[in-house]
């Protein structure tokens, strides 16, 4: 099992040091820790933190990434398959984003009718 350190992680995956300090504190990274504290890692974090960061790039929280992280292990290519949990995963997500869109286009349709108003006294003379 080959090992990697913290810098290297990093600098592999893209991610800083302090995210992946916050994803072991956080119970999604498993580090080996020696005896002057150094953290190392299995190779196949690369994978793991290469996949943490594109659901992260996605709009989901470390909390709503944390019951599906075994998941996201590096699998064999022959058994590879596709969690119903993930998949119900970015469901969930797609439909909060839908409503937080649909929000925001309350909120605009309202500051854009407030604003014709606005322009409207404004052209007439008005306060």
């Amino acid at each position: 099992m080959k090992m990697i350190s913290i810098g290297q992680l990093a600098k592999r995956t893209g991610a800083s040091v302090r995210a992946l300090r916050h994803y072991e504190q956080s119970g999604l990274l498993d580090a080996i820790r020696q005896d002057n504290g150094y953290r190392l890692f299995d190779e196949s974090a690369v994978q793991f933190v290469e996949r943490i960061r594109v659901l992260l790039r996605n709009g989901f929280t470390l909390d709503e990434i944390r019951p599906v992280a075994s998941m996201l292990a590096p699998q064999p290519p022959d058994l590879r398959t596709v969690c119903a949990d993930v998949i119900a995963l970015y469901h969930d997500k797609l439909d909060e984003l839908d409503q937080r869109i649909a929000a925001l286009m309350e909120i605009r349709a309202s500051a854009g009718a407030r604003l014709a108003f606005l322009e409207e006294q404004r052209r007439r003379g008005g306060p």
